[in-house]
Formats: C-alpha cells, structure tokens, sequence
C-alpha cells in the first residue's frame, strides 16, 4: 500500500496539505503588512453584526492622517431627560457601530494605506464578553 500526499499549491506557488488553509493565506495575497487591506481582511472574519468600538488612525500616502472612530455605547443619561428609557427598545438606547459599517468606510481608503487600530467587539450590545484587535504601526507615526 503506498500512502500519497495531496498538496494544493497555492496562487504564488506556496503549498499547502490543507486545502482550506491554502484559501485562506490565497486571500492575504498582496496585501501589505499593517495596511488598510489587512485590517478589512481581519475584520471580514468576524460576523458583520459584531458591536465593535474603537478607533483606526490611517495615514495617506500624501502624509495626511484620517482618524475613524467607532463607538457602541449606551446613552441612556443623555435621554433620560427627554424620554422615559424604559419605554425605549435596548437598541434606541445606544449609539451603535458593527464591523461591517467599519469595513464599508475603511472600503473608501486606498487599501495599501497604513494603519494603526485598537478594536473591541463583542456580540453582545453592552460589551460585556469581548475580543480586542490592536496593532501598533510606526509607519503611521513617522515624521
């Protein structure tokens, strides 16, 4: 009995013994490392509907820096005065940012862009259970 084994080769040529482990690194092809691209990459692996809050620094290649903030966060000491709360479904009572508002805006930027974020997003709208997705890029900082 000969055991063979099966390679899947990826677009640059580089293997793989696991088909979808291939697809995967296939998708990060090209993408440049600490990029606005690689952010959008990351993101579109979490569900759309994630809570997130956070903020994302960009920097141009004209060296002009965008700041995106993105917030999910209740406000129910700033309505209180106006309406009664308790009379409000839990999603009127905050302000609400999701991964995939953050990835349509992050779509408008030149994606070899480089960029800088720290990022906590959770399913729950309270944030309670949450993930953190940080980097640090000292190509955003320079000059």
């Amino acid at each position: 009995m000969e055991i063979a084994t099966i390679y899947y080769k990826a677009k640059d040529g580089r293997l793989f013994t696991d088909p979808l482990k291939c697809e995967e690194y296939e998708k990060t092809i090209g993408i440049l490392h600490g990029s606005v691209g690689e952010l959008i990459a990351n993101l579109e692996k979490l569900d759309p509907d994630t809570y997130i809050f956070g903020t994302v620094y960009i920097k141009h290649k004209d060296g002009t820096k965008t700041t995106y903030c993105r917030c999910t966060i209740c406000v129910d000491d700033k309505l209180d005065s106006f309406v009664n709360v308790k009379d409000l479904t839990e999603e009127q009572r905050f302000i609400i940012s999701t991964v995939k508002e953050l990835i349509h805006a992050l779509k408008e930027e030149d994606k070899d862009n480089m960029q800088q974020h720290t990022i906590v997003f959770s399913k729950d709208i309270n944030l309670k259970k949450v993930g953190i997705m940080s980097s640090y890029n000292p190509d955003v900082w320079d000059n």
